[in-house]
Protein backbone atom coordinates (compact mmCIF):
# COMPACT_ATOMS: atom_id res chain seq x y z
CA UNK A 1 0.00 0.00 0.00
CA UNK A 2 1.46 3.56 -1.05
CA UNK A 3 1.88 5.67 2.01
CA UNK A 4 1.28 8.98 0.08
CA UNK A 5 4.93 9.91 1.77
CA UNK A 6 7.44 11.29 -0.51
CA UNK A 7 10.84 9.45 0.60
CA UNK A 8 13.98 11.18 -0.21
CA UNK A 9 16.05 8.26 -2.29
CA UNK A 10 19.81 10.00 -1.33
CA UNK A 11 21.77 11.80 1.63
CA UNK A 12 21.03 15.50 1.61
CA UNK A 13 24.05 17.23 2.71
CA UNK A 14 23.09 20.49 4.86
CA UNK A 15 25.76 23.01 4.23
CA UNK A 16 26.81 26.34 2.99
CA UNK A 17 28.51 26.87 -0.37
CA UNK A 18 29.07 29.95 -2.76
CA UNK A 19 27.48 29.81 -5.96
CA UNK A 20 26.22 31.51 -8.72
CA UNK A 21 23.09 31.04 -11.00
CA UNK A 22 21.05 32.87 -13.59
CA UNK A 23 18.19 32.06 -15.94
CA UNK A 24 19.17 28.98 -18.58
CA UNK A 25 19.20 31.19 -22.06
CA UNK A 26 16.12 29.12 -23.19
CA UNK A 27 14.19 30.57 -20.52
CA UNK A 28 15.51 33.82 -20.36
CA UNK A 29 13.53 36.03 -22.80
CA UNK A 30 10.69 35.33 -19.96
CA UNK A 31 12.49 36.07 -17.27
CA UNK A 32 14.98 38.87 -16.83
CA UNK A 33 16.26 40.70 -14.08
CA UNK A 34 17.37 44.34 -14.05
CA UNK A 35 21.32 44.96 -14.19
CA UNK A 36 21.13 45.60 -10.38
CA UNK A 37 20.15 42.37 -9.29
CA UNK A 38 22.99 40.44 -11.50
CA UNK A 39 25.89 41.04 -13.56
CA UNK A 40 26.89 41.41 -17.10
CA UNK A 41 26.78 37.97 -17.68
CA UNK A 42 23.31 37.42 -15.82
CA UNK A 43 24.89 35.82 -12.76
CA UNK A 44 23.37 36.19 -9.37
CA UNK A 45 25.63 35.20 -5.92
CA UNK A 46 23.86 32.49 -4.12
CA UNK A 47 24.55 30.38 -1.31
CA UNK A 48 23.67 26.64 -1.66
CA UNK A 49 22.37 25.19 1.51
CA UNK A 50 21.50 21.81 1.05
CA UNK A 51 22.77 19.23 -1.71
CA UNK A 52 21.84 15.98 -2.98
CA UNK A 53 22.38 13.58 -6.02
CA UNK A 54 19.14 14.89 -7.29
CA UNK A 55 19.19 18.21 -6.88
CA UNK A 56 20.15 21.30 -4.34
CA UNK A 57 18.68 24.06 -2.51
CA UNK A 58 20.09 27.43 -2.30
CA UNK A 59 19.53 31.22 -0.84
CA UNK A 60 18.55 33.78 -3.15
CA UNK A 61 17.41 37.72 -2.57
CA UNK A 62 15.18 37.46 -5.67
CA UNK A 63 12.16 35.45 -6.57
CA UNK A 64 12.12 32.68 -9.14
CA UNK A 65 9.39 31.05 -10.38
CA UNK A 66 8.55 27.34 -10.42
CA UNK A 67 9.41 24.94 -13.50
CA UNK A 68 12.51 27.95 -14.54
CA UNK A 69 16.05 26.49 -15.55
CA UNK A 70 19.08 27.32 -14.53
CA UNK A 71 22.51 27.32 -14.83
CA UNK A 72 24.02 27.26 -11.79
CA UNK A 73 28.50 26.89 -10.58
CA UNK A 74 28.96 25.62 -7.51
CA UNK A 75 32.61 26.56 -6.09
CA UNK A 76 35.12 25.23 -3.22
CA UNK A 77 33.86 26.37 0.10
CA UNK A 78 37.60 28.32 0.53
CA UNK A 79 38.58 29.69 -2.46
CA UNK A 80 36.16 31.22 -5.44
CA UNK A 81 39.32 31.87 -7.65
CA UNK A 82 39.17 28.22 -8.24
CA UNK A 83 37.18 26.36 -11.33
CA UNK A 84 33.57 25.03 -10.47
CA UNK A 85 33.23 21.96 -8.70
CA UNK A 86 29.58 21.72 -10.32
CA UNK A 87 28.27 23.29 -13.45
CA UNK A 88 24.79 22.65 -14.73
CA UNK A 89 21.79 22.77 -15.25
CA UNK A 90 18.53 23.07 -12.65
CA UNK A 91 14.76 23.06 -12.59
CA UNK A 92 13.21 24.99 -9.88
CA UNK A 93 10.20 22.89 -7.97
CA UNK A 94 10.02 24.98 -4.63
CA UNK A 95 10.05 28.25 -3.44
CA UNK A 96 10.07 29.40 0.10
CA UNK A 97 10.17 32.97 1.22
CA UNK A 98 12.03 32.86 4.15
CA UNK A 99 11.64 36.09 6.40
CA UNK A 100 10.36 39.74 5.84
CA UNK A 101 14.00 40.94 4.07
CA UNK A 102 12.74 39.06 1.39
CA UNK A 103 14.51 35.96 0.86
CA UNK A 104 13.70 32.93 -0.78
CA UNK A 105 14.99 29.06 -0.34
CA UNK A 106 14.81 27.69 -3.67
CA UNK A 107 14.93 24.08 -4.17
CA UNK A 108 16.02 23.00 -7.60
CA UNK A 109 15.99 19.14 -9.59
CA UNK A 110 19.25 18.61 -11.81
CA UNK A 111 18.09 18.27 -15.26
CA UNK A 112 19.72 17.45 -18.79
CA UNK A 113 22.48 16.01 -17.17
CA UNK A 114 26.04 14.53 -19.30
CA UNK A 115 28.49 12.65 -18.33
CA UNK A 116 30.39 15.58 -17.12
CA UNK A 117 28.00 17.21 -14.41
CA UNK A 118 26.71 13.74 -13.31
CA UNK A 119 30.60 12.92 -12.85
CA UNK A 120 30.68 16.36 -11.16
CA UNK A 121 27.91 15.64 -8.83
CA UNK A 122 29.32 12.54 -7.57
CA UNK A 123 32.68 14.12 -7.22
CA UNK A 124 31.10 16.68 -5.16
CA UNK A 125 29.16 14.18 -2.82
CA UNK A 126 32.12 12.15 -2.24
CA UNK A 127 33.80 15.42 -0.90
CA UNK A 128 30.16 16.52 1.36
CA UNK A 129 30.67 12.76 2.30
CA UNK A 130 34.32 13.03 3.45
CA UNK A 131 33.67 15.77 4.66
CA UNK A 132 30.63 14.68 7.01
CA UNK A 133 32.43 12.03 8.35
CA UNK A 134 35.01 14.13 9.87
CA UNK A 135 32.73 16.49 11.59
CA UNK A 136 30.43 13.58 12.44
CA UNK A 137 27.27 15.63 11.18
CA UNK A 138 26.16 17.46 8.18
CA UNK A 139 24.39 14.42 6.52
CA UNK A 140 21.01 14.09 6.59
CA UNK A 141 19.66 10.62 5.55
CA UNK A 142 15.91 11.25 5.83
Amino acid sequence: MDSGLIVRRSVRFEIVMPARVRVAPHHAEILNFTKGVCDDDRWIDVDVIDFAAGGLGFIIDVFLPRNVDLEIEVFDFHDKSNPPLLSCTLRVQRVLMTDRRPAYQIGCSFTDQDEESKAQVEALIEKLSGISEDAGTGADHA
